[in-house]
């Protein structure tokens, strides 16, 4: 994507004193909107969507029947728990409404990790031992570190999934990203006996981290469109065709492989946009938080990599409020200032970063 002569020149000098140190960022942000690009269904593959309480807005149900319809999704995972004791209210509700649709179900707990991992997993398991039957495995959503370094993490981490296959006799699943993975895990080998469940924005299928040989889910789009959610949804792709997804049901977590290896999206334009190098965009972020720059020049930065001025402004007016509220993952940001990360990494740092 093009850039201005001016506005590079801002961006260079943005980026001088940001390496340096020279500009104190002082002021913190994280989003409250989702802002990804969607991302429609793809004919032939085994897709599902996962959910929370935002997809229930005013408590308006789910059509589980029209998203398992024709055509539509084969399974879905529903948020069941976070932290130690946080329940959603519509847990048993559309794991249940889910499973008689006819689509495979499964639940995820959203990892607290400055709590205790042992309560978690207990709480977890309780949730989704008292609720419908799942015949998907049960996910640890690890996207925050709370403060933990690499090794103490990963420690937290074991512990937690230890206690869930104790407690439900079913080996969990572990969702995560690429920049929390490699930053904030240290890229470890450590996990690779649980299968990976990976968020990468983009029109062609991420590369497994942490030693995985591959990608057992890929979440392909964090604001898609399926008929019967009325909101954004999650989408994703199976890495394996129907005959494999049965075997994963049927508990094989090691069945699937080869398809998202071989894939090839139909261009999608909204995906594309993620897809890119996310340093100009940071630098902007930041440069709004040292007070250097504006929003509008946060949405600049945002139109500059292609999105249109009603997702750009959306960006902006997300990370001007997020400033205000002091909780903009400062660190964060000027690692993946200088590494290699998309756009898609960067709004999933942030949109965690809100929570």
């Amino acid at each position: 994507m093009h850039v201005n002569r001016r506005y590079h020149t801002v961006l260079a000098a943005l980026v001088a004193a940001l390496l340096t140190g020279a500009l104190a960022v002082v002021v913190p942000f994280s989003p409250t909107r989702d802002t990804e690009a969607g991302a429609q269904g793809i004919p032939g593959l085994v897709q599902g969507v996962d959910v929370a309480g935002h997809q229930r807005p005013g408590g308006a149900a789910i059509d589980w029947k029209t998203v398992a319809g024709p055509g539509g999704q084969n399974f879905a995972f529903v948020k069941a728990s976070e932290g130690e004791g946080w329940k959603n209210v519509y847990y048993d509700e559309d794991a249940q409404a889910a499973r008689d649709a006819g689509l495979a179900v499964g639940a995820y707990h959203y990892a607290r990790p400055a709590e205790d991992p042992t309560v978690q997993a207990r709480y977890f398991s309780e949730v989704i031992n008292a609720g419908p039957a799942l015949n998907l495995p049960p996910v640890l959503d690890l996207e925050v570190d709370e403060g933990l370094d690499p090794a103490a993490l990963a420690a937290w981490t074991q512990t937690f999934l230890t206690e869930v296959e104790r407690a439900t006799g079913t080996k969990p699943m572990v969702y995560t990203y690429r920049y929390f993975w490699y930053e904030h895990m240290d890229n470890t080998n450590a996990f690779t006996g649980y299968p990976l469940w990976l968020a990468a924005y983009q029109n062609q299928a991420p590369r497994p981290v942490g030693g995985w040989d591959k990608v057992s889910i890929w979440q392909r789009s964090g604001d898609g469109r399926v008929a019967g959610v009325s909101t954004p949804v999650d989408q994703n792709i199976f890495n394996g065709n129907s005959g494999a997804f049965g075997s994963f049901v049927a508990g094989d977590l090691t069945a699937g492989g080869g398809v998202l290896e071989a894939f090839q999206a139909p261009e999608a334009g909204d995906l594309s946009v993620l897809e890119q190098n996310s340093t100009a965009l940071v630098v902007a972020i930041l440069g709004l938080a040292g007070g250097i720059l504006a929003a509008p020049q946060v949405a600049q930065a945002a139109q500059q990599l292609g999105f249109n001025d009603f997702d750009a402004d959306n960006i902006a007016g997300a990370v001007r409020d997020l400033v205000t509220s002091g909780q903009l993952p400062v660190e964060d940001l000027r690692t993946m200032m200088v590494g290699d990360y998309s756009v898609g990494d960067l709004l999933i740092l942030l949109n965690n970063a809100s929570k």
